[in-house]
């Protein structure tokens, strides 16, 4: 092996070369195209509270385990044998979270020896910055740690039964989750790199977005095709591509950038977006199952996006058009009471509206 093959880990934030994602993180996204059709199988189940809880609490985790490479990948990524090591067997581990899902009662102990797998190779690779990278040490030493204490309640929780079990999980997640908010002061001195990670979460909401495509084929395909049920699909895509031209119209890649806090609830936002992107096509889905029935499980999960949507922009400093997409996600939310009929053709407008809006104005600054 030449020295090149085989590379310490090195920080990527300062480098004047443009980056785009690699093969290695596109094959790493494949693996969640299949993780996140398990996780909307979950869902497509029925829409009451016990498969809704179930499937916001195993996405968390399937979303963090993604976000964890990236944002490694995003200061520390060499791409060389030994990154790619620790990163392959990641994706199998990830794989068998996404095998575990559907049957997460008898495969919940499955499920977290999966999912603290991939943890501890993430946090091995963090150790290895630490002795390679000393200007990153104090942000990767709180890295290892927090995420190390989560790994060892996800195993302590194989002590117990579910239901007691997903209570050390949600423990194990608060803290996964708030230990890059706790180490925003160490964060401010290797601040991500902007052109880099906006492609990758864009990337991901390519792939939730193509689950909104895959549930309409799937109800399609599995009720008979009648002009009403035809006519739901195509407003389920259509919406879908109003929420594409809503997000990827204007990807401000400096709002990682501009403030800690900004940058932070850009990308944590991310979570509920997705959520709510998968919940749409499972509730377009159910529409085309259940014509006649409210439309609740399509509303309230395309007004959440929108209201996401919102949030992002006031991230972005862009107010006006902040303001927009939040009462558009009001107005979305009160037609969810209506049937399926009356409300797609309303949450349709509401999109199009939106889109003719970003189109008549100029982009903002930094947005693509």
């Amino acid at each position: 092996m030449t020295s090149r093959q085989w590379q310490p880990p090195r920080l990527r934030l300062f480098e004047d070369a443009h980056r785009r994602a690699t093969w290695l993180e596109l094959l790493y996204d494949l693996v969640f195209v299949v993780a996140v059709a398990e996780l909307a199988d979950v869902l497509a189940g029925g829409a009451d509270l016990g498969r809704v809880l179930t499937f916001v609490g195993l996405f968390v985790p399937v979303w963090w385990a993604w976000a964890g490479y990236v944002f490694y990948a995003n200061r520390f990524d060499t791409d060389d044998v030994s990154h790619r090591l620790l990163a392959l067997p990641q994706i199998l581990a990830v794989a068998t979270m996404a095998a575990s899902v559907g049957d997460i009662g008898e495969r919940s102990g499955l499920f977290a020896i999966s999912y603290v797998v991939a943890r501890v190779l993430l946090i091995v690779a963090y150790v290895r910055v630490g002795r390679h990278v000393p200007e990153a040490r104090p942000l990767t030493v709180r890295y290892a740690a927090g995420f190390t204490v989560a790994a060892l309640i996800w195993l302590a929780s194989l002590a117990v039964d579910p239901p007691q079990r997903y209570a050390f999980w949600a423990v194990a997640l608060v803290i996964d989750l708030a230990t890059p908010l706790l180490a925003r002061r160490y964060q401010g001195k290797l601040p991500p790199q902007s052109e880099h990670l906006p492609e990758r979460f864009g990337l991901f909401v390519v792939i939730v977005l193509g689950e909104v495509v895959a549930a309409v084929v799937i109800g399609l395909k599995g009720h008979d095709v009648t002009p009403g049920t035809l006519l739901i699909a195509l407003a389920g895509v259509a919406i879908a591509m109003g929420f594409w031209w809503l997000y990827f119209g204007h990807i401000d890649e400096s709002v990682v950038l501009r403030t800690q806090l900004a940058g932070q609830v850009w990308v944590y936002s991310h979570l509920p977006l997705s959520l709510g992107l998968v919940a749409f096509g499972i509730g377009i889905e159910h529409a085309i199952a259940h014509p006649s029935a409210t439309s609740w499980s399509v509303g309230v999960p395309a007004a959440l996006v929108l209201a996401v949507l919102g949030l992002q922009h006031l991230c972005s400093r862009d107010r006006r058009a902040g303001a927009i997409r939040l009462s558009a996600a009001a107005l979305t939310l009160a037609a969810s009471a209506l049937p399926v009929a009356a409300a797609l053709p309303l949450i349709l407008l509401f999109g199009a509206a939106q889109v003719a809006y970003d189109l008549s104005r100029p982009l903002p600054e930094g947005a693509a």
